[in-house]
């Protein structure tokens, strides 16, 4: 095949414009720190990489999730430890009150630290985390418990408001946890309990003269109503102990999906660095070989 110099020259600036293609790669590899920059350069590496951020953000929200349901779950948590207190110190108060040598004006004076304790339960009861009050199933943005307008009915001395739903947060791919706990059966009782024994303390139950024997027969449900909130913090606990778990596993998960994805997408910067150097030497041995070519001309011959 004839050789010519039109094809020497053609020839030297296709290779010469295929370097200069590399040199611009490696210089966006090294300024952006990424393999690519573009879909089309690497598809199969942009596809995974588009996984694995789509794992990260489905992770991101579970992360999310658990972080509200924890925060819902020691706010369940102390609310029932705040309630435990309120009865232990109302059994002690009946256990005193029920000694029949007091008096009823002695009663009377028991009787009004009890109805501070039949109000703090209300109070309790009503907990919120933000606003959301916690104990009104679904109806988050409801009060549970308001004052029951018949003030003559002793066993309903509160009335409650929201619905017996689960409130329910999606924690990983095949966990989903119901967060609450059923208001009209942590409270409602309870409430209307110390609401009598005030009433019995007042002695101001209609028909009926109240003597220490009325007030000891309270003292077995009262001792249900601990064993019950210890049984509801124990299950409360168990709840925290698994979603303390899930964030671990969670954070484990991300830690290992963001190596994944940095390896795939990442440039090593020492490697780049060092091809950009190679490159550019052959750039550069390029354009010295094509000005040899190109200085070429009719005066040269002539000479």
């Amino acid at each position: 095949m004839r050789v010519t110099n039109s094809m020497m020259v053609r020839n030297m600036l296709d290779h010469l414009q295929n370097n200069l293609g590399d040199l611009n790669d490696l210089n966006e590899q090294l300024s952006s720190g990424k393999l690519f920059q573009m879909p089309s350069d690497a598809p199969i590496k942009v596809a995974d990489s588009m996984n694995y951020k789509s794992q990260l953000n489905r992770n991101n929200q579970f992360q999310r999730n658990l972080n509200q349901t924890e925060n819902w779950l020691n706010t369940t948590e102390s609310a029932l430890k705040s309630g435990t207190e309120v009865i232990q110190r109302a059994r002690e108060l009946t256990i005193y009150a029920a000694n029949d040598s007091m008096t009823s004006d002695d009663r009377k004076m028991v009787a009004k630290e009890m109805k501070q304790l039949r109000d703090e339960l209300i109070d309790i009861s009503n907990a919120k985390l933000g606003d959301s009050y916690i104990f009104s199933g679904q109806k988050t943005g409801e009060k549970p418990f308001i004052l029951n307008s018949d003030k003559t009915d002793i066993d309903n001395y509160v009335d409650y408001q929201g619905d017996k739903n689960s409130v329910k947060r999606r924690l990983n791919e095949n966990v989903e946890m119901g967060v609450n706990l059923n208001g009209h059966e942590v409270f409602k009782d309870k409430i209307d309990k110390l609401n009598k024994i005030y009433r019995q303390l007042e002695n101001n139950i209609p028909g009926k003269d109240i003597k220490g024997e009325d007030l000891s027969d309270n003292l077995d449900e009262m001792d249900d109503f601990i064993n019950d909130y210890a049984e509801l913090r124990s299950q409360v606990g168990g709840k925290l102990q698994r979603t303390g778990n899930i964030i671990d596993r969670l954070e484990a998960n991300e830690v290992h999906l963001r190596t994944l994805k940095s390896k795939n997408e990442d440039a090593d910067l020492a490697e780049v660095i060092t091809e950009l150097k190679m490159e550019e030497t052959v750039y550069r041995a390029s354009l010295a070989s094509g000005s040899r070519i190109m200085q070429q001309s009719l005066v040269d011959f002539i000479r």
